[in-house]
C-alpha cells in the first residue's frame, strides 16, 4: 500500500507539509490507490495565527502557551503549498 503523510496545523488545518508519496511495488497499478495520513502539528498558520485578536477560541480551541511542536522554518513557508 502507498502512503502519502499530510501535516496540518491544529487550530486552523491549513497545509504544514505534505510529503511525497511513499510507493510500494504496485505503485501506478490500475486500481492502486495512495492512502493519505494527515497528522496535526503546531498550532495555527502564520495567516491564521496574526490576523485573529481575539485568539485561538476562534477554532474551538483553548489557548495553551505551548501547542507541543515548533519549526523555526514554519513562517517561512508558504501558506498552502506543496513541496
Amino acid at each position: 500500500m502507498c502512503y502519502q503523510l499530510v501535516e496540518l496545523y491544529s487550530a486552523c488545518r491549513c497545509l504544514y507539509y505534505q510529503h511525497a508519496v511513499d510507493r510500494c511495488a504496485a505503485y501506478g497499478r490500475p486500481g492502486h490507490g495512495i492512502q493519505s495520513r494527515t497528522i496535526l502539528v503546531g498550532y495555527a498558520c502564520s495567516e491564521h495565527s496574526s490576523h485573529h485578536s481575539a485568539g485561538y477560541e476562534d477554532y474551538g480551541y483553548p489557548q495553551y502557551s505551548d501547542a507541543g511542536h515548533h519549526s523555526s522554518r514554519s513562517s517561512k513557508r508558504s501558506h498552502g503549498h506543496y513541496r
